[in-house]
């Protein structure tokens, strides 16, 4: 057999042993048995789904890890708070007693307002910019000092606004009421409204009992809209992102002391933590701290009753203050259940991603021992093959052919 007729082979064999001998290291290097679809491209197309499933657990894994030490420091606040009404109720009990002297009661009182100012300290706690009982409104401040009066930054004695001055489509407007502890929310309809379109709904919130009787909306002497619960002891929060109005702004003077508006929103929010499954991850400051039982209007009733009231006046608000402890306490109920479904679904998660990195490594990946026999294998081949070649194939010819 002439030479020449064997070289086609030769060069066939070089190129299979150098082949072997690539995918062999490169299988050293990465552990994979698999680096490319081609290698097996049943295996690799397993991989993509799977690939993709862990992709989703890590995402749900990432969820749990963003929100359980906010929904955590809400829990401590929950707690903080507890504390503060147990403490409460303490003082409005020994303050309630008839030999309890003047001075005394003042004293308790004094004490109280420490207490209500805890809470709202815990109200308007936050966790790395967020407020943990604002809703979904979670930049806002959720707590906020009441006053009797709030005038709108537009209109002036020159130039002042009027009953029929038209405001923005779209715009909302909020009346938050620390008495009720409710919200009146007046949104501008699109084919547009008027101030007095807005006094007109004012008042019929304030004969529906959701804000104080006898809150009103109207053009004072200066030109400019003023919001009044015209009472001394009822206050409220207005806020509007109306451009007609311009800015609500309290009114110097007319704070009420010790009253306080919840201006967040009801919304419950919720994280996905799973295929079918989403977690509340909050409680909103509106059922906690005003509706309802009233935490705060309960605190403000106590204190004003060791100020100015009788002893049973005095026990009738100690005994709202207990009933607010116990709602606090039950609506804590929930953040604590859904804290220990995050716990144990981040358990379930984890061991989901074990199953699938060892799915993975079954589909794709190779022996450490198993690739360096292989490694060896392909190196002793490709010798042999080169070897073979230099003895069958002239020294020009192997000198263009690779030598690995």
């Amino acid at each position: 057999m002439r030479v020449a007729n064997m070289v086609p082979d030769m060069e066939y064999n070089l190129n299979q042993s150098q082949q072997a001998l690539s995918v062999a290291l490169q299988q050293v290097t990465t552990g994979l048995r698999v680096n490319q679809p081609s290698d097996d491209p049943g295996a690799a197309a397993t991989m993509t789904i799977s690939l993709a499933s862990s992709n989703t657990v890590d995402q749900y894994t990432a969820n749990i890890s963003s929100v359980t030490s906010q929904m955590q420091t809400a829990d401590s606040s929950f707690s903080a708070i507890v504390t503060s009404l147990n403490t409460a109720v303490t003082l409005g009990t020994s303050g309630a007693g008839g030999t309890v002297s003047t001075a005394n009661k003042q004293a308790i009182a004094s004490e109280l307002e420490g207490v209500l100012s805890s809470v709202v300290a815990q109200g308007n706690a936050s966790y790395q910019g967020v407020y943990l009982f604002a809703g979904s409104a979670s930049s806002t401040l959720p707590l906020v000092p009441a006053s009797t009066t709030y005038t709108s930054l537009a209109g002036t004695v020159a130039l002042p606004l009027t009953a029929t001055y038209p405001l923005t489509p779209g715009s909302v407007t909020t009346i938050s009421d620390a008495s009720t502890g409710k919200s009146f929310v007046f949104t501008v309809p699109a084919g547009g409204g008027t101030i007095s379109q807005f006094s007109t709904a004012v008042a019929s919130a304030a004969a529906a009992g959701t804000l104080s009787a006898g809150t009103t909306a109207t053009i004072n002497s200066t030109g400019q809209l003023s919001v009044n619960s015209n009472s001394s002891s009822d206050g409220i929060v207005v806020t509007t992102n109306d451009p007609a109005l311009g800015a609500m702004n309290a009114t110097p003077g007319t704070e009420v002391a010790n009253s306080y508006a919840y201006v967040g929103n009801s919304t419950v929010n919720s994280v996905p933590v799973g295929d079918s499954l989403s977690v509340a991850t909050n409680v909103p400051g509106a059922q906690l701290f005003t509706a309802g039982a009233n935490v705060l209007g309960a605190l403000n009733g106590l204190i004003t009753a060791l100020q100015t009231g009788t002893s049973a006046q005095i026990q009738a608000a100690t005994t709202a203050v207990s009933t607010s402890l116990n709602s606090v306490t039950q609506q804590r109920v929930p953040l604590d259940n859904s804290i220990s479904q995050l716990n144990s679904q981040e358990s379930f998660l984890s061991q989901e991603t074990l199953t699938l990195t060892t799915q993975q490594t079954a589909l794709v990946g190779i022996n450490l021992a198993t690739s360096a026999t292989n490694l060896a294998q392909a190196e002793t081949a490709n010798s042999a093959v080169l070897a073979a070649a230099a003895k069958v194939l002239p020294q020009t010819l192997l000198s263009y052919l690779p030598q690995g």
